[in-house]
């Protein structure tokens, strides 16, 4: 994607990243203004262990709060050593987000290829995933996308329309009297109940549901919204 220097609360303004604004699938482009992504699995790994650090710090102690020199301590550099991974903070905090849509790009393109059925069962299964294996980066993504530039933002919310969209599309083909405003606010009730549901987890009595009990809940419960 092209980019400068994705949006509300979980399951309302979820975005769907810039770098699938373009066709489904298509290719993320390089930044312009930052460091090449690294070539190497030692490279790669170092560049994930630094988004790792980030993400658990900036969900700890806000994006403001958190020094280049926190974040390389975090990840085991030094603090200019960041800059051979990020441009910039900016540029980090919108690679950790990146790694939202990293994960939500691929469901939407197989939903454009499959059955309706096989197609809304990847649109859930993806939504699952974001939900219970990227938790801190949707609490980022609704905190602290404030911080990025308009540009970024302006793309996060075109692409959150998509998002939406091939949810609602997919569940018109399932469901073909539901109407376009039906099918939208049907999709967004379902991400609602998935994200918020997984973010107040700890609200839970101690002990009561493992995971993966607390993950078959959502997915029936998400289930039964889906189809009526």
């Amino acid at each position: 994607m092209t980019r400068p220097s994705v949006p509300a609360p979980p399951g309302t303004d979820l975005g769907t990243p810039p770098h699938v604004e373009a066709a489904p699938g298509a290719a993320v482009d390089a930044v312009p203004d930052g460091p090449a992504p690294a070539s190497t699995d030692r490279g790669r790994r170092r560049r994930e262990a630094v988004m790792d650090a980030a993400e658990q710090l900036f969900v700890e102690h806000g994006f403001h709060g958190v020094t280049v020199d926190d974040l390389g301590a975090a990840a085991g550099i030094s603090g200019p050593g960041l800059y051979r991974h990020f441009a910039s903070k900016d540029a980090l905090l919108m690679a950790v987000l990146d790694r939202i849509w990293e994960l939500l790009a691929p469901a939407i393109e197989r939903a454009e290829r499959l059955p309706a059925d096989e197609a809304l069962e990847a649109l859930l299964e993806a939504q699952l995933e974001l939900a219970f294996h990227r938790p801190a980066a949707l609490v980022l993504l609704v905190r602290e996308l404030r911080h990025l530039p308009d540009d970024y933002r302006r793309l996060a919310g075109r692409n959150h329309r998509r998002y939406v969209a091939s949810w609602a599309q997919t569940l018109q083909r399932c469901r073909p009297a539901l109407g376009d405003v039906e099918a939208n606010t049907l999709a967004l009730a379902v991400h609602g109940l998935i994200d918020s549901a997984t973010l107040r987890a700890q609200a839970l009595p101690r002990g009561s549901v493992t995971a993966q009990e607390h993950r078959d809940q959502l997915e029936r419960l998400a289930r039964q919204l889906l189809h009526g």
